[in-house]
């Protein structure tokens, strides 16, 4: 865990109020796991006190030439990306940064996908399935790619209000085999939530096994979680709890999980954000 100053390499704005956000913060990038988030704080803005916690989207390398791109030819990650939606006061005015303005970011923190925990699962599995709602997709790109390179099969089910929900495709299509999207207003894809093909395509193959890699709106993860103790597979769920102060002081973000005969609870910023779905006891 790291506290820098970041610069801002680009700002990009995708569809739906999304933007991409590229920071230049070389010891942070390098440290990155799959799964893991940032806190991020607007220096010098007193209306603006809390960090707001972000999913790691991705980390690049920066060329001699200044422009960045996938890690190679011995190049080091250098670029931490985070994707967000404009959603509060907060995120409107980071759609504002423009390159060479600076940010204060913790990061990485919490302990995101152990690889030693997923690879292994999936490389048990037939196939492993990608379920991501609305902005919950920047938490799943850096493990499908640890996937994609263990030549490991996979499919992304992704789910929104609308298509311009539905950023990131372009990254995800040549790491999965294939796509299935859902929108609530039926502008893309499956009309409804994705949970719904997700819970057919399970139905349809109760004889093989997946491993499901969730992230999303708590109501999604119920019922993807559901899903999967019905059909037996394993599943993780990364949580996206708001927090104070990411650092398990607060406890603002603590989640109810299974105990020994007793409620017990556990904190999203520390002990997750990615937890085993059956650890976690999602009714009230």
């Amino acid at each position: 865990m790291y506290d820098e100053m970041a610069q801002v390499v680009e700002n990009r704005p995708l569809a739906g109020r999304h933007f991409l956000l590229s920071l230049y913060s070389p010891k942070q990038a390098r440290a990155v796991r799959p799964g893991q988030f940032a806190m991020i704080r607007l220096p010098g803005r007193s209306d603006v006190i809390l960090r707001r916690p972000m999913s790691i989207y991705d980390v690049r390398s920066r060329d001699l030439k200044g422009g960045y791109g996938l890690e190679r030819h011995g190049q080091r990650p250098a670029v931490l990306q985070v994707l967000y939606k404009v959603v509060g006061r907060g995120t409107r005015l980071m759609a504002e940064l423009t390159p060479g303005d600076r940010l204060a970011v913790l990061a990485p923190l919490g302990h995101g996908f152990f690889p030693e925990e997923y690879l292994a699962q999936a490389r048990d599995a037939s196939e492993v399935l990608l379920v991501a709602g609305g902005i919950g997709i920047a938490a799943l790109l850096m493990p499908a790619r640890d996937l994609a390179r263990q030549k490991i099969p996979q499919r992304l089910f992704f789910g929104g209000r609308s298509r311009h929900d539905l950023v990131g495709l372009s990254d995800f299509k040549p790491l999965v085999e294939a796509i299935t999207l859902a929108t609530e207003d039926g502008s893309r894809g499956y009309r409804g939530y994705v949970t719904a093909p997700l819970a057919q395509y399970l139905e349809q193959r109760c004889e093989r096994r997946f491993l499901i890699l969730a992230c999303g709106p708590m109501a999604m993860l119920q019922v993807t979680a559901g899903l999967a103790e019905r059909y037996n597979h394993p599943c993780l769920v990364s949580m996206e709890n708001r927090m104070g102060c990411a650092l398990g002081v607060c406890l603002g973000c603590s989640i109810r999980v299974q105990g020994e005969g007793h409620a017990a609870y556990e904190r999203v910023c520390t002990e997750g954000p990615v937890f085993w779905s059956n650890h976690i006891v999602w009714d009230p």
